[in-house]
């Protein structure tokens, strides 16, 4: 190899070594630049909201707003939510994350998926229990109801109760005997309690002759009246029992009645007078005073209702300005 090739062969290996490093420089600033690009098109991706003429950037999901952004719109302050206990599902501009929903077990409810920094706890009902409210609307589970030995026909699930079958008969006979017992027993308990009332007493001819309405001007008073203002002090005299089963008279469904003691169970007076309102709405603000009188005493409650009657009596001539003397 004469000198001539040797100095050619260095000077292309000196050429390589000096051009890779530069290339390698290269690359790397082409990096940064294309970091920097994609972060500037990222920014507030989840959106923006004004706030004084300004476009600042949405707190993203599971944060929510310390302090808005003044010189550019990436320089508000988000603080996370705090886990298991508040969230945000969306992008905001909230100054707070939400309460996570507390699935109570005195309301027969149980974490069927906990709550994040993401998304709210989903609850259902414990083993036993039933709500047909839906899971979004349901704050109580109902106990489902023990069928005997008429046995299952729908098996209770967490959103229906148990639907038991009806008794079989035992024979178009033994049924026709049954239905004509149970009209006649029904029909003398009528005519007993009737007479033993003496709303009917015996006329001349062995028929039954009405008697007139003894208590219509004692009922006169009630009439009309707005039961709203006296809500308390006759809750307070009626007690849970009682007012239990004048709703149920009523034709109030036992979930209903019962809802009322899961929402306060710890206080059998404010039970009674939310059950009180539910039933007064049903019946009608200015009908339910005389209704409640007159269940109360076919009750055998007369006490009750003489004292209900007297506060309402003794209110509303506070009202009108009697004279209760």
């Amino acid at each position: 190899m004469n000198k001539y090739t040797f100095l050619y062969i260095l000077c292309i290996l000196c050429t390589v070594r000096l051009t890779t490093p530069l290339k390698a420089e290269r690359s790397s600033q082409d990096i940064l630049i294309t970091s920097k690009l994609r972060t500037k098109r990222q920014s507030c991706q989840d959106g923006t909201y004004q706030h004084e003429g300004m476009a600042c950037c949405l707190c993203a999901a599971g944060q929510h707003l310390e302090s808005h952004c003044s010189v550019s719109p990436e320089d508000g302050t988000c603080v996370i939510c705090e886990e298991d206990r508040t969230y945000n599902s969306d992008p905001n501009s909230l100054d707070s994350c939400e309460p996570c929903t507390s699935c109570d077990p005195k309301a027969n409810l149980e974490v069927e998926d906990r709550c994040t920094r993401f998304k709210d706890s989903v609850c259902r009902c414990q083993q036993g229990h039933y709500c047909n409210k839906g899971k979004d609307h349901c704050r109580a589970c109902y106990p489902c109801t023990t069928c005997r030995e008429e046995g299952i026909k729908v098996a209770c699930t967490a959103t229906n109760n148990t639907i038991c079958h009806a008794f079989k008969e035992q024979g178009s006979n033994l049924a026709v005997v049954l239905v004509l017992t149970t009209v006649l027993l029904v029909a003398l308990i009528v005519i007993f309690c009737l007479w033993k009332n003496n709303k009917y007493c015996f006329g001349p001819n062995g028929g039954l002759t009405e008697l007139p309405n003894r208590s219509s001007e004692e009922m006169q008073p009630l009439r009309g009246v707005d039961l709203r203002p006296h809500l308390p002090d006759i809750a307070k005299t009626l007690g849970w029992k009682d007012m239990k089963q004048v709703a149920e008279g009523s034709g109030m469904t036992h979930t209903d009645i019962e809802s009322h003691q899961l929402n306060f169970p710890n206080d059998s007076q404010e039970q009674c007078s939310s059950l009180l309102r539910a039933w007064v709405e049903k019946e009608g603000m200015t009908t339910a005073s005389e209704t409640l009188v007159q269940t109360l005493r076919h009750m055998k409650k007369k006490v009750k209702a003489e004292d209900i009657m007297a506060i309402i009596s003794n209110k509303e001539d506070g009202i009108t300005g009697k004279n209760p003397g």
